[in-house]
């Protein structure tokens, strides 16, 4: 073998191998806004690119459809040891990342028929190291075309699908699958019906077209399907406003009764002082004293046990207190309502409903807890909530909420209504895990 022929020889199996690796970097970046942490993506990236190379080299070579479905698998597996949560979600990162893989580069595959055009001229063949210059300049084009046209897809589809922190449902996954099986089954039905016929030219055009088309349908898809989820995300989240209004009208009528107990009580104290006089005043020392702990509970029971300075956020914290001790949680507030502000009570409730549920969800140890602290520094107030959790805590680096995994539609709406709310008053939300511990911290302008 001469020294050119060696040069090609090297340079196509370089070639080969460097597209492998690109493909597995394109993965890595694929899946890592899905998967806390950038170093899993990595991992996921680097196996592929490992297993794709480790096939390629090793004899006997098997059917390419079949090996990179076995580095697809092999990344999969890495996603699902990484993070076992959503598996429906790595289900469709795999199966749309084996489509847009094919489809990009069969694009670019029939680009390099073109090139090849120029390369098999008989003159030019006869200039063996310019022949040779020319398809190592091809061969580059090729990567780079192959890398842009596979970095361009994964991203657009990053892109449009917002929902990356939502529990996929199976529904959903066929739904987004689709347009990726039918670029595949396409794909195949044309490469199978080229290797009969040797066609080319016009033949080429249409097939990279329909590749193209295929890799637009999985965009538009995956567009149509966030829209949707937006939309249902919305309803749902003005439907969970509603009722947790509606819960805190019913605490304003229970708070209002209260209230009107505690007055009428006040109204009949003079009444009451006197009875325990006269009582006294005959030597009923007994019956005194009866009367005097009738009062005293009834006193008692009327009386809240958290005073915050305003009755909405009196009867949400009195209920949660409760359902707390029930549940055997420690519950510590040091809340007061900041006066003389903007603030609007419903809004308040709003956060303080929320953020209280996310912690009974969340809470967990040997000492369960939940702390709320608060306080007020010239226009800013600041409301910071924190539960016992051991764990680890995962945030969403798009909006800094944290991932959920939990099944169904309502589930992160209400961290979306807290963060309304905050951005409504100029504010934010902040979460934060020290050691055995997760804080939420809210910030809000009130003046």
């Amino acid at each position: 073998m001469n020294p050119v022929e060696l040069c090609w020889n090297i340079t196509s199996y370089v070639s080969i191998i460097v597209q492998l690796i690109v493909a597995g970097i394109c993965l890595g970046i694929f899946v890592s806004p899905y998967m806390p942490g950038g170093s899993k993506a990595v991992k996921a990236g680097a196996v592929y690119g490992v297993v794709m190379t480790v096939l390629y080299i090793m004899p006997p070579r098997i059917d390419n459809i079949l090996a990179y479905l076995i580095g697809t698998s092999a990344a999969f597996a890495v996603m699902c040891a990484e993070d076992r949560r959503n598996i429906n979600q790595k289900v469709f990162l795999s199966v749309t990342f084996f489509s847009l893989r094919w489809l990009s580069a069969s694009m670019a595959g029939i680009m390099d028929r073109f090139f090849d055009v120029v390369l098999f001229n008989p003159g030019l063949a006869a200039r063996a190291w310019l022949h040779y210059r020319l398809y190592a300049a091809v061969r580059i084009l090729s990567i780079l075309f192959s890398f842009l046209l596979l970095l361009l897809s994964v991203k657009a589809v990053n892109r449009a699908y917002e929902s990356k922190d939502r529990y996929m449902e199976r529904r959903e996954l066929v739904m987004l699958s689709v347009p990726s099986l039918s670029g595949i089954a396409g794909y195949a039905v044309f490469h199978f019906y080229q290797i009969k016929s040797e066609t080319t030219g016009f033949y080429d055009a249409l097939c990279f077209l329909y590749y193209l088309v295929s890799v637009m349908a999985v965009l538009v898809i995956t567009i149509i399907f966030q829209n949707w989820k937006t939309s249902q995300e919305e309803q749902s989240g003005h439907e969970l406003l509603e009722s947790q209004i509606s819960t805190i009208k019913t605490h304003i009528r229970e708070i209002e009764k209260l209230y009107g107990d505690i007055r009428s009580l006040r109204h009949d104290m003079g009444n009451h002082i006197q009875m325990i006089e006269r009582l006294m005043e005959t030597g009923n020392s007994a019956e005194a004293s009866a009367y005097l702990g009738r009062l005293k509970k009834e006193w008692k029971e009327l009386t809240p046990e958290i005073r915050t300075g305003n009755p909405v956020t009196d009867m949400i914290l009195l209920e949660k207190k409760k359902e707390a001790g029930m549940r055997g949680i420690r519950f510590e507030c040091d809340f007061r309502y900041p006066e003389n502000t903007k603030l609007d009570a419903f809004d308040v409730s709003v956060i303080l409903y929320n953020a209280l549920n996310n912690c009974m969800e969340s809470v967990n140890g040997e000492k369960p807890y939940i702390r709320i602290q608060a306080f007020r520094k010239n226009s800013i107030f600041m409301l910071i909530i924190s539960n016992s959790f051991e764990g680890r805590l995962f945030t969403n680096p798009a909006d800094g909420l944290p991932y959920t995994t939990k099944k169904g539609s309502g589930h992160g709406i209400g961290l979306k209504n807290m963060l309304r709310v905050a951005k409504k008053y100029m504010g934010d939300l902040s979460f934060e895990q020290n050691g055995n511990e997760v804080m939420v911290g809210i910030m809000l302008q009130v003046a």
